[in-house]
């Protein structure tokens, strides 16, 4: 039974186009991660170890409120804490990352997509040629790719608008 596992595993290694996985999740680190990071309400110095607040955002009610007033302030949270758990899955996704001196995707997608530093301070702080931190780069963003399914299903079973967020659609479980 082992053995049928390992060839369906390579299978599936090998039916991954790179290329297209990298393009992808590029699209989604640039353009959709910084909406993600804006929305999720999470200060910058709170992304370096992901906390989830269960209750969505912390702070005092007011009772006073009328109905309507109520079921936005809910619609508000909800959406809030849908960014709160995208944000947390992308963060453990890039924490479960290598960060070793020949592998240091961890540090390259934290630095190029959660604080948004320039390229050139990445390679020069890694100690690494221009062309290696791009080559580096396409590894760690292919890392990210495969490791980001398990994360994503984690959180979707609080919320499918958690998919939505990673793929533009629910994706079944």
């Amino acid at each position: 039974m082992a053995g049928i596992v390992g060839v369906i595993v390579v299978n599936l290694i090998s039916q991954i186009d790179e290329e297209k996985t990298i393009n992808k999740t590029k699209v989604f680190l640039e353009e959709n991660l910084p909406d993600i990071i804006s929305f999720s309400g999470m200060p910058l110095s709170d992304l370096s170890s992901p906390r989830l607040d269960p209750a969505g955002i912390a702070g005092g009610s007011n009772v006073n409120n009328t109905d309507k007033n109520i079921l936005k302030s809910v619609h508000k949270l909800r959406t809030i804490q849908i960014y709160k758990y995208a944000m947390n899955a992308v963060l453990e996704t890039i924490n479960s990352c290598p960060d070793t001196e020949r592998k240091p995707y961890k540090r390259i997608l934290f630095r190029k997509y959660i604080k948004n530093d320039f390229d050139q301070w990445i390679y020069n702080d890694l100690h690494i040629s221009k062309s290696t931190f791009n080559r580096l780069k396409n590894k760690a963003v292919l890392e990210f790719a495969k490791r980001a399914e398990s994360y994503r299903m984690k959180y979707a079973q609080y919320d499918d608008a958690v998919s939505v967020l990673f793929y533009g659609t629910v994706v079944s479980r």
